[in-house]
């Protein structure tokens, strides 16, 4: 049976505070034994930025380019109708989720440097 190295266990000492403190002769590996080396990307958060940039970034685009999407339409409700009906409202979508992102993202790095 294998045993781990030896400061696995996972006991710190610590000062009056509740802080960590780092024995004289602790190495970087032992303190962090069981943590992946990998950086941890949450799939959702990056889902997110590339909604609230589509949606920014489709919303412009449908402004910018009115000239040209503007023509005769064959009966029925034209489709720059629609996509002009929409596009403000997910500019205003974007720049909302954009704004939670931002305050996530600060929440996180405020409990990360506690």
């Amino acid at each position: 049976m294998e045993q781990g190295p030896p400061g696995a266990i996972g006991f710190r000492e610590v000062d009056r505070d509740g802080n960590s403190v780092r024995s004289e002769g602790a190495d970087e590996r032992e303190e962090d034994y069981g943590r992946g080396g990998t950086l941890a990307i949450n799939p959702y958060i990056a889902g997110l930025w590339l909604l609230t940039a589509g949606l920014i970034g489709g919303g412009a685009w449908v402004f910018l380019n009115a000239n040209s999407m503007v023509g005769p339409s064959a009966g029925g409700m034209p489709t720059s109708f629609l996509v002009f009906t929409f596009a403000p409202y997910a500019i205003f979508a974007g720049l909302a989720a954009l704004i939670c992102l931002l305050f996530w993202h600060a929440r996180q790095w405020q409990h990360r440097h506690r």
